[in-house]
């Protein structure tokens, strides 16, 4: 029997795919559901869509749940997030003073559908990028023939970034294939676990200053945040190309601008920015140097599938009553208090 009463809200499948998983279609049968498949514009719609809803379930960082969301939100009883990263877009004190139970799917501890699309994609705009792709596409378009050539990659030097990432993984292993020099960073990447990945691990300066192509695949932390700014940008070769499929913040924007401006960089391929939705006016939308994509990474049937079931079956599962990982357990203390 549908369970009118419960009004949850899916927030912001952009695909519009969401309502095609089994979970979805699950959820669908027992409550009110509405989902959301464009950007709230600011935070009073943002508060209208969540007016009257006693669940919420967001997809992965792409609603900015803050204080002044918390604190002018009522009757929130679970907030779920499809992923297992909370930071840095749940504000997880200010929920616990709202009284708000916030849950999000579990770390993935091995290979998943949603790492080999992102892997996968990594390596696609790599390719794209060093074969002039776009460039030659539009060339034939106008009718056109040969006007510019590709770069091989055997025998050159991929840089990447967060090798001990799952993600990173998967595309040294293809590289190493490829016949490409393998150099990697990461603060948790030992010289022993190098040997065994098959690289050879450096500082970031070294790293930076000897690749032929670099590739993003660390997590946005305050420590990692702008990690790749001026500095870093002119240590690295002329010529060189740039990929990110991990996360904006990881780059200082302006100074990758200026990098592709002025040639330094040959090309840069993303897939991640430091708005999202990508504005329609933004520069790295006309950039000739820029290879992109909408965020995609992760997204094909079965990894984005994965990726919105994490966040629905902890709330199949509190509509049952069955007991689901919170974490900030003290919000439940909070709710009782608010509710007396």
């Amino acid at each position: 029997m549908k369970q009118t009463a419960t009004r949850v809200v899916l927030m912001e499948d952009y695909l519009d795919y969401a309502r095609h998983t089994d979970a979805v279609k699950a959820l669908a049968q027992r409550v009110d559901l509405q989902i959301y498949t464009d950007k709230a514009r600011d935070d009073a719609e943002l508060l209208q869509r969540l007016a009257g809803a006693q669940v919420a379930i967001t997809i992965r960082d792409r609603v900015m749940f803050h204080k002044g969301i918390f604190e002018r939100m009522q009757g929130l009883q679970l907030l779920s997030v499809c992923g297992p990263r909370l930071a840095p877009h749940i504000d997880l004190p200010a929920a616990t003073r709202a009284g708000v139970p916030v849950c999000c799917g579990p770390a993935h501890h091995s290979l998943s559908d949603a790492h080999y699309a992102t892997a996968e994609l990594t390596l696609a705009l790599i390719l794209g990028l060093v074969k002039s792709m776009e460039h030659n596409q539009q060339v034939m378009r106008a009718g056109g023939w040969q006007t510019r050539i590709g770069t091989g990659l055997r025998g050159r030097t991929l840089g990447v970034v967060g090798s001990t990432g799952k993600v990173g993984q998967i595309v040294t292993d293809v590289a190493k294939a490829m016949g490409m020099r393998l150099l990697a960073y990461s603060p948790r990447l030992t010289a022993e676990r190098a040997a065994q990945q098959g690289v050879e691990a450096v500082p970031l300066e070294a790293l930076l200053r000897q690749s032929d192509v670099v590739t993003l695949h660390a997590n946005a932390t305050a420590e990692s945040a702008g990690m790749l700014g001026a500095a870093q940008f002119a240590l690295m070769k002329p010529g060189a190309y740039l990929v990110n499929t991990a996360r904006a913040a990881l780059i200082d924007e302006a100074a990758l601008r200026a990098a592709l401006d002025t040639g330094h960089l040959a090309g840069a391929g993303l897939d991640v920015y430091w708005q999202e939705p990508l504005p329609a006016d933004h520069w790295a939308r006309q950039h000739p140097r820029v290879l992109m994509q909408p965020h995609l990474g992760a997204f094909t049937p079965e990894g984005y599938g994965s990726i919105v079931t994490s966040g629905v079956l902890p709330v199949l599962d509190w509509l049952d009553g069955k007991p689901i990982a919170i974490a900030n357990p003290e919000a439940l203390s909070h709710s009782k208090e608010t509710s007396k």
